[in-house]
């Protein structure tokens, strides 16, 4: 696939392309507000396989996803934000961090964010979700992490040489460009230890047994049997222990429904998926149809059927809009999914 591009520019000075403007391109997938400092805008994108690259400047605005947009939307996809220069903070909202210049914060898109940006200098990646967990399995508590510029230098660096070669890049080397940068970040998450410097020792070693049970659940979802017994014995815990670590989440039969819930949506939401609610259902670790529709239904509102219906309407119509930069951005993301 060619790499494609997209220019857009706006400032508060200029009525035709002032914040309204900006506004209305990432309609699709965020709630842009002002800081109440002088706004500017200019974006210069470009569409990869299953990635979208950009470099961006962004003064007196404001980025936010709350957990109704989340629903509302379905982005299922790892955005990595690289700030060059200016002030940039970020996070889950209410927990926004400010960044360093060449720090690199991880969001997942399934989870509520919020960014501000002022006099700031940006590249962004956004990348579908399989191409990263094929190399990096991301889980929840990854998201809103910032990793460090001696981390993850390589990684910042691939990031802003796809920024700036886009428009001359081989279809072939474009092709592979989101698995390499799947690759650097794995190399960056292994690289050190990315927690809150001020947990405990005891914080830190429950968070280390909970991410130990989250990847047995990952490696295991798709099998129906997949319980808290099955989870403590290959942890070597007991089932109280579990308990406890997934209090948070509602239990550790909560969070496995919830993964193979995020799964399936995910799965139903795929571009070329084809096979039947059934299957899907058995798949992804069901007992039955009729449970994986009725958990499915209370978890988005709609069964799962119906949701593909709707996701497959939703991307037809972003195709079909006009070539404004509005409608090619919300075509390009509908394609990371």
């Amino acid at each position: 696939m060619p790499v494609q591009s997209l220019t857009f520019a706006a400032q508060e000075c200029d009525e035709a392309n002032g914040f309204g403007a900006y506004h209305d391109l990432y309609a699709n997938g965020s709630d842009v507000g002002l800081t109440g400092g002088p706004f500017a805008a200019r974006v210069r994108a470009h569409r990869f396989e299953r990635m979208i690259v950009f470099d961006r400047y962004n003064s007196g605005v404001s980025h936010g996803r709350d957990a109704a947009r989340v629903r509302r939307d379905g982005f299922d996809h790892i955005a990595l934000q690289l700030l060059i220069s200016g002030r940039l903070a970020g996070g889950r909202p209410g927990d926004e961090r400010a960044l360093a210049p060449g720090e690199i914060i991880l969001f997942d898109m399934t989870q509520p964010q919020r960014t501000r940006a002022d006099d700031a200098r940006l590249i962004t990646v956004s990348l579908a979700r399989e191409v990263v967990e094929a190399v990096a399995p991301v889980t929840g508590g990854l998201h809103g992490t910032i990793l460090p510029q001696v981390t993850a230098g390589l990684l910042g660096d691939f990031m802003t040489s796809l920024a700036r070669r886009g428009d001359t890049l081989s279809a072939g080397t474009a092709a592979r460009a989101g698995r390499m940068v799947a690759e650097l970040l794995a190399a960056a998450l292994g690289e050190g230890d990315l927690r809150p410097a001020a947990a405990s020792s005891a914080d830190q070693i429950l968070m280390l047994k909970r991410e130990r049970a989250e990847a047995v659940i990952e490696a295991r979802l798709a099998d129906p049997g997949l319980d808290v017994e099955a989870v403590a014995s290959v942890l070597g815990v007991s089932r109280s222990v579990l308990y406890r670590l997934f209090e948070p989440s509602g239990g550790v039969a909560q969070y496995i429904q919830h993964r193979r819930l995020e799964r399936l949506r995910a799965a139903l939401r795929r571009l070329g998926e084809t096979r039947s609610i059934v299957a899907l259902a058995y798949d992804h670790g069901f007992a039955s149809e009729s449970h994986c529709s009725r958990a499915f239904r209370a978890a988005y509102g709609l069964p799962p059927g119906q949701y593909r219906a709707e996701m497959n309407r939703a991307r037809l119509a972003r195709q079909s809009e006009d070539g404004s930069a509005q409608g090619r951005l919300a075509s390009w993301h509908s394609e990371l999914y």
